[in-house]
């Protein structure tokens, strides 16, 4: 990245990790900007964002379901956004794998809430879980496990 950080955008990344700054800014820009994620809260070892429904997220226009792709951004950044409160700051991460399994489809209107943690650290590699919803944690959209490549 050749472009300076505002001041603001680079304390979220250096001064630890503020979730709720990180996401204000990136709500600006790029795919943050596209999919329109935002940031809910996040408390001890977990993060929870949401996505809400908009008809352009939509998979099959005729159904109003909200589509897999969506979902699987939405909890690629909540996982990775865990990593980085584990690690106490950003760092640059790779997604090695994540995979979702999915429940139901998020329907016309539904605002998806994903909650992820990471669950262990080693040196090289952080390993995350999570579930998304829309407003029942008992009735999941998806639930995803993954692990990402921490970069020096």
């Amino acid at each position: 990245m050749s472009e300076k950080l505002s001041p603001e955008a680079d304390a979220a990344l250096r001064d630890g990790f503020d979730p709720d700054l990180f996401f204000k800014l990136a709500s600006k820009v790029g795919h943050g900007k596209a999919l329109g994620l935002r940031f809910r809260r996040t408390d001890g070892p977990f993060i929870e964002l949401e996505l809400p429904w908009r008809e352009e997220l939509v998979g099959v226009a005729d159904s109003g379901y909200l589509a897999s792709g969506a979902i699987i951004s939405l909890m690629d950044t909540c996982a990775g956004s865990a990593v980085w409160i584990a690690l106490g700051g950003f760092r640059p991460l790779v997604t090695i794998d994540l995979r979702l399994d999915y429940y139901r489809p998020a329907l016309k209107g539904e605002t998806v809430i994903a909650r992820c943690s990471c669950d262990k650290l080693t040196r090289q590699i952080a390993f995350v879980s999570g579930f998304a919803h829309t407003g029942d944690p008992d009735r999941p959209v998806a639930r995803a496990t993954g692990s990402f490549m921490i970069n020096p």
